[in-house]
């Protein structure tokens, strides 16, 4: 679906994860969105596509809660569609099972009788962008309707996770690694995911704000209590107005930034009416950011410049919990083959490391620390 000439973002508020009490907010911000019926027609079969990033506790505010999942599809049903969930983890390459297990979806699946897609078994398709071609997942391709459910973070490479970079996991397995290793660096890869999302539009965004992510996400900063449902079908109006929720200026997150440019929606704030809850009234004030934030908003050519001077690199330590003979889950997700398993523990090879940080995206311990230039230190 387009997006509407005055884009409309609804907000409610949501305590707690109680089912009772996020269903009552997701109903709230459908009823501000015109009601589910008004994106779902009896019979169609609608993909839920949350956040799962990692095999993960949802309490540790790394993925989309199963109570966030579980009222939509509810509603879903309601209006008479044929809800499935699916997503390509990078914790994937442990077994998605394991994911599904440890973030609650297969406990939620079972309790609702609503089907788990797996997109890494299920095949893919090249789609054409505008870049290039992407893999996407066959279940994406075939459903008749999308509905995403990201969740509310900060991200070191990208600053902000919400809308457009959820639609990344419509990307399956290894196809993400290549996509990274092609375009590590921020701009380039979120002209990339802007190109995905621009391939995969959902009719319907609902945002998990409930607990949120700050600091150095997606998966290594701190959860942040919020307590809110943020939904629309804009997905670049809703990410405008959940960044400055957040405490980014307008044009900071390149992802909403380029899909703006691209006519995939509008971050004009005088062209999105806020319905509901006023944004101003969360108290999110000292919301911590990810420490690139600055090295990520100088311009691309003085970056390019210094670059000898300006580079951040990932190390992963024991004394932070890597367990390396248990896990390798890093150096089986570099895209660059920059990570090296040694007696010690895995090593990262600076000559081959692209500073994608995929590696610090998908620790399941939390153990890779980001390294900072002198220089880059300064801008931290």
């Amino acid at each position: 679906m387009g997006a509407d000439r005055k884009a409309t973002v609804a907000i409610a508020r949501c305590a707690t994860y109680d089912l009772r009490d996020v269903s009552r907010a997701v109903n709230e911000v459908l009823d501000h969105l015109g009601g589910m019926s008004r994106f779902i027609s009896p019979g169609e079969k609608v993909l839920l596509k949350p956040n799962l990033l990692a095999a993960k506790d949802p309490d540790r505010a790394i993925t989309t809660h199963p109570a966030v999942i579980e009222a939509v599809i509810g509603a879903v049903r309601e209006a008479g569609g044929e809800p499935s969930m699916g997503d390509s983890p990078g914790g994937a390459l442990r077994g998605i099972e394991r994911v599904w297990r440890n973030t609650g979806l297969k406990d939620l699946s079972e309790r609702t009788g609503t089907p788990i897609v797996n997109f890494e078994a299920s095949g893919a398709r090249d789609v054409a962008g505008q870049l290039r071609s992407y893999l996407i997942a066959r279940p994406v391709l075939e459903a008749d309707a999308i509905i995403s459910l990201p969740k509310m973070k900060t991200h070191v490479l990208t600053l902000y996770t919400g809308c457009i970079k959820n639609m990344f996991g419509v990307i399956p397995g290894f196809a993400k690694g290549r996509l990274h290793n092609f375009a590590p660096r921020p701009v380039p890869f979120s002209k990339h995911l802007v190109d995905v999302y621009s391939l995969v539009q959902p009719r319907l965004h609902i945002m998990d704000a409930v607990v949120a992510m700050e600091g150095n996400g997606p998966s290594g900063g701190s959860p942040r209590q919020v307590g809110a449902i943020v939904g629309g079908t804009d997905a670049v109006a809703v990410d405008t107005i959940v960044a400055g929720m957040i405490g980014f200026r307008d044009g900071a997150v390149s992802t909403t930034r380029f899909a703006a440019a691209r006519g995939l929606g509008t971050a004009r704030r005088e062209d999105i009416e806020i319905v509901g809850e006023d944004p101003a009234s969360f108290d999110l004030e000292g919301f911590k950011l990810p420490g690139t934030t600055l090295l990520n908003l100088l311009p691309g050519p003085l970056v390019k410049a210094l670059r000898p001077w300006i580079w951040i690199y990932p190390e992963m330590s024991k004394e932070r919990g890597c367990r390396a003979e248990a896990c390798a889950l890093c150096v089986r997700s570099c895209p660059a083959d920059a990570i090296e398993m040694t007696e010690t523990g895995p090593v990262v090879d600076r000559k081959k490391c692209v500073e994608c940080l995929c590696c610090h995206e998908v620790c399941p311990e939390d153990a890779v620390e980001i390294k900072f230039s002198w220089l880059a230190r300064k801008f931290v």
